[in-house]
């Protein structure tokens, strides 16, 4: 049985599906915890109690992170070479982000809150970018 030009092979079917398995707790349970610590970390009494709370959702990120290590490993060369130019592009650009609020929040009252967020958001849309728009060779 052939496949249409351009379809994924069973191989890389199975490599998405095992990613999504590995990704998608990850996520959920990091979403899960975040409303959980929003909702009781600030009436957990000591300090130590909420740090707790907030710092929990932070375990997920961890099976996120290895989610992601994994799905690179499985990965071909091409596919390889492509993730890590659009990881580079991304932390490229978190970095100038963070340079960019930094100075900024030195002139003017920039909430760090909102410092922080930039950079991911910054840092996650031009990895998505760069990995989108790449040009194949």
């Amino acid at each position: 049985m052939s496949s249409k030009p351009g379809s994924p092979s069973e191989v890389e079917r199975h490599q998405a599906r095992q990613y999504l398995r590995e990704f998608v707790p990850g996520l959920v349970g990091y979403g899960l915890a975040l409303l959980l610590a929003i909702i009781f970390g600030d009436t957990a009494g000591e300090i130590s109690w909420r740090l707790l709370w907030w710092l929990g959702p932070l375990v997920f990120v961890g099976l996120v992170i290895r989610a992601v290590v994994r799905a690179l490993r499985r990965s071909d060369e091409y596919q390889r070479q492509i993730s890590l130019e659009g990881m580079a592009v991304g932390f490229a650009a978190s970095m100038f982000a963070a340079l960019t609020f930094g100075l900024l929040g030195v002139q003017i009252e920039l909430p760090a809150g909102a410092a922080v967020w930039g950079v991911f958001v910054i840092g996650i849309l031009s990895w998505g970018v760069a990995v989108t728009v790449r040009p194949t060779r």
